[in-house]
C-alpha cells in the first residue's frame, strides 16, 4: 500500500505512485523557481528514498504549508496539464533527467522499468492531490447535521487496526473492528470514543477497550478533534459518503466505514 500525506489526510492506493510524484515535481521548472527551498528539501528526500529503493510513502507536509499552498496548486495543475509530454514517457528520456546526474543509471533504469506502468493511473492521482489542496480533503465531504451523528456506531470496513500499547497490559487485541460512540459532552464539544475488542490473557474474558478518545466539533464536513483533557486542537478529519445509517472517516491514518450499531451488520 502506497500513501501520500497532505496536511491531516492520507491518500492510500495499492498501485505505486510515490516515485511518479517525486519525479514530476523535481522535473518541474515552476517548482524549482517558485519554491527553491522546498525543492531542495524534496530532492534530499528523493535521494534518500532512491538509496534505499523505497517509494511507498511521501509526507508532502515536509514542504507544504498554508502560505505556499496556492503555489502547489499552480504547480500540480501545470504537471497535470503537461502529463502527456512528461520526461517520464520512456526509460531513455527519463534517464536524461538532471535528478539522475552522477547516479548509477543501470540501477535507475531498473527502478524506472518498474515504475513506468504507473503513468496509466496518474490522472486519478493528480486529480486527488489537486482536490485535496483546494478543498483540504481527498474526499467529497458530507455536510451533516451534528444531531445525525450522535449515536453508537460500529465499523464494517477498516484499512488498519486502531490500537493502544498492549505490551503494557494483560490484553491481546482481537481483529480490527471498532465501536464508536459520538455523544454530547458540553455546550462546546461532543465526545468521540473508540473501543476495540481484546482478550484478557489470564481470565480469557473478552473486553471492550478504549483505544481512542477526543473531544470534537462537527463543522463543514469535518470532525475537528481536540485533546480530551486540555481541549487543545489536534487535527481535523473528513466526514464523507454519509448515507444516514453509514458514513466514512479517518482515525489516525486508517479509513473506517461506520454503521449505526442498532442495525443488522452489512457485509463489506
Amino acid at each position: 500500500m502506497n500513501s501520500l500525506k497532505i496536511f491531516d489526510e492520507t491518500y492510500s492506493n495499492k498501485k505505486n505512485f510515490i516515485f511518479l510524484i517525486f519525479f514530476e515535481l523535481l522535473n518541474n521548472a515552476e517548482f524549482e523557481n517558485l519554491l527553491p527551498n522546498e525543492y531542495s528539501i524534496l530532492l534530499k528526500k528523493f535521494n534518500q528514498n532512491l538509496q534505499y529503493k523505497n517509494f511507498e510513502k511521501l509526507d508532502l507536509n515536509i514542504i507544504l504549508k498554508e502560505d505556499n499552498k496556492s503555489y502547489f496548486i499552480k504547480i500540480f495543475e501545470s504537471i497535470y496539464s503537461n502529463r502527456f509530454s512528461s520526461l517520464l514517457g520512456n526509460i531513455n528520456t527519463a534517464l536524461k533527467s538532471k535528478i539522475f546526474l552522477d547516479k548509477d543509471l543501470k540501477q535507475i533504469g531498473k527502478i524506472l522499468y518498474e515504475e513506468l506502468d504507473n503513468k496509466a493511473n496518474e490522472t486519478d492521482f493528480y486529480n486527488a492531490i489537486i482536490h485535496c489542496l483546494k478543498f483540504e480533503s481527498f474526499h467529497v465531504l458530507s455536510i451533516v447535521n451534528q444531531e445525525d451523528l450522535i449515536d453508537d456506531w460500529i465499523s464494517i470496513s477498516e484499512t488498519g487496526q486502531l490500537r493502544i500499547n498492549y505490551n503494557m497490559t494483560n490484553w491481546s487485541p482481537i481483529g480490527s473492528k471498532i465501536e464508536l460512540k459520538i455523544e454530547k459532552f458540553n455546550d462546546d464539544f461532543f465526545k468521540f470514543i473508540c473501543l476495540a475488542k481484546a482478550m484478557d490473557y489470564d481470565s480469557r474474558e473478552i473486553l471492550l477497550v478504549e483505544v481512542h478518545e477526543t473531544n470534537i466539533k462537527i463543522q463543514d464536513g469535518f470532525f475537528y478533534h481536540y485533546h480530551f483533557e486540555s481541549n487543545i486542537f489536534l487535527y481535523k478529519k473528513p466526514i464523507y459518503d454519509f448515507k444516514n445509517d453509514t458514513f466514512k472517516t479517518e482515525i489516525d491514518d486508517y479509513h473506517f466505514l461506520f454503521q449505526r450499531k442498532n442495525l443488522p451488520l452489512s457485509v463489506h
